[in-house]
C-alpha cells in the first residue's frame, strides 16, 4: 500500500491512451474519408470497412451529439414551460383582480341601494307618522268639538226645563 502513489504524468498518459491510440497514416487517412464512405456503404447496405475501434468512436460521437441535442431540446421545453407558466400565472393574476374590483362595484352598489332603500323607508314612515298626528289631532278636536256641542245641548235643555 505505501509504495502505490497516484503520478499525474502517468494518469495523463493513460487518459491519452484512451482517448486516442497509435494510429497509422492510413488509418488517418481512412478517417478522414470515413463520413463519406459512411454515407455511401449505408447506402448500398454494405458494412463499412473501417476499424471497429473507429466505429464505436463514431458511435460515440453520434450517441453523444444525439444526446446534447436531447438536452438542449428537454432545456427549451423547459424554458417554454416555465414562460408559458409565468405568462399563465400573470393572466389568472390579472383575472382575480378584475372579479376583486367587480365583487367589490357590485357590493358598493349594492350598499347604495340598501341606503337608497332606507332613506325611502324613513320618509315613508315620517309623512305616515304626520298623517296619523294630524288624523288624531283632528279626531281629537272634532270629539272636543262635538263634546263642546252636547255640552251646550244639555245646558240648553237644562234651561228650558227649569
Amino acid at each position: 500500500m505505501q509504495g502505490q502513489h497516484f503520478d499525474p504524468e502517468q494518469g495523463r498518459a493513460a487518459t491519452q491512451k484512451l482517448k486516442r491510440p497509435a494510429e497509422s497514416s492510413a488509418q488517418l487517412g481512412d478517417e478522414e474519408q470515413l463520413p463519406a464512405r459512411r454515407k455511401k456503404m449505408k447506402a448500398a447496405g454494405k458494412p463499412t470497412s473501417s476499424s471497429t475501434s473507429g466505429d464505436i468512436r463514431g458511435l460515440l460521437q453520434d450517441f453523444l451529439e444525439q444526446q446534447h441535442w436531447l438536452d438542449v431540446q428537454r432545456q427549451e421545453a423547459t424554458e417554454r414551460h416555465a414562460q408559458e407558466r409565468l405568462a399563465f400565472e400573470r393572466q389568472w393574476r390579472q383575472l382575480m383582480q378584475r372579479l376583486e374590483q367587480e365583487r367589490l362595484l357590485l357590493e358598493q352598489a349594492c350598499m347604495e341601494r340598501e341606503e337608497q332603500r332606507r332613506v325611502r323607508e324613513e320618509a315613508r314612515a315620517e309623512r305616515r307618522d304626520a298623517l296619523l298626528t294630524t288624523l288624531l289631532n283632528r279626531l281629537l278636536q272634532d270629539d272636543y268639538v262635538g263634546n263642546l256641542s252636547n255640552l251646550d245641548e244639555a245646558r240648553y235643555k237644562a234651561r228650558m226645563t227649569g
